[in-house]
Order: structure tokens, then sequence, then C-alpha cells
């Protein structure tokens, strides 16, 4: 088990006993710098003061534990707008949204897709102008709901 999913399974109750879901965790290093980011979630939406909130609530009881080693920038965080799906659910909940498929390998040379999100069981289909194009889960390295403003 991952350093970022071990944390995520500890967090989750403490993060809902604040009232917010911990959707996930990510144990990060970019540059120079490794980062702990927490995603959170409520049904209203976040804003910077729930951020803040959870922070402050997990921040010493991070401080207290021996598996996290190196040192590193905490941040929590909302899933954003163009939020990402990461699991069944988040699928399921997103049929008929448009969304950017980014695939390990590519389908028609191609290794990146737009379109609304038709289907989600064995397969995830997406509607690609008026094309339907069928992807293996397995190849789904990533995938994001993308807004039209």
């Amino acid at each position: 088990m991952s350093i970022s999913q071990k944390i995520e399974d500890d967090f989750k109750p403490i993060v809902q006993e604040l009232g917010y879901e911990l959707v996930y965790v990510e144990y990060i290093k970019e540059g120079q710098d490794w980062f702990l980011r927490f995603f959170i979630d409520k049904p209203e939406g976040i804003d910077i003061n729930d951020c803040e909130k959870v922070s402050r609530h997990i921040e010493p009881i991070l401080d207290e534990r021996e598996d996290v080693k190196t040192q590193y920038i905490l941040e929590v965080s909302s899933l954003g707008l163009e939020r990402p799906l990461r699991n069944d659910e988040d699928y399921f909940n997103n049929i008929g949204e448009k969304i950017e498929v980014s695939l390990y390998k590519p389908i028609n040379k191609k290794k990146k897709y737009i379109g609304i999100l038709v289907s989600y069981d064995d397969e995830l289909i997406l509607n690609v102008d008026d094309i339907k194009i069928t992807f293996e889960k397995a190849n789904v390295s990533k995938a994001n709901i993308l807004l039209d403003f």
C-alpha cells in the first residue's frame, strides 16, 4: 500500500468528522519539494475557510506520524471545477457530461479525446463529434470533467 493510500485510509474518518469527504490524498515530488495534498469535498462545495479548517485539524496529527519521513508542504484543496474522475462512482455520476480522457496507448494515433460520457460499464464509451468511441478501462490513464463557459 502506498503512503498516500495509507494516509487517505487513516484520515478519511477524521475529515468526515469535520463534515467533509476526503476524496483522495496525493503525496508527490515536484521539483525539489514534496507535497502532501488532501482533496476534500462536500455537497455545497468547498471554500478557503473549509480548506483552512481541515488543514489546521490534520496538521498536528500528521506531525506525529512516523511513516512520512521527508519534509513536505501540506495542501488542502477542493477538487476544482474540472475535477478528475477517479473511481466507478465518479464515472457513473457523470454520464451525460463532457469529459477529457487521456490514454496510455493511442487509438487512431490519438492519446486524448474529448466527448460526452455515454456509458461506463465494462468499458467507457464517449460520444466524440457524434461518433461513439469505446475505450478499455485499463487504457485510460486519467479522465477529467470539462466545463463549457
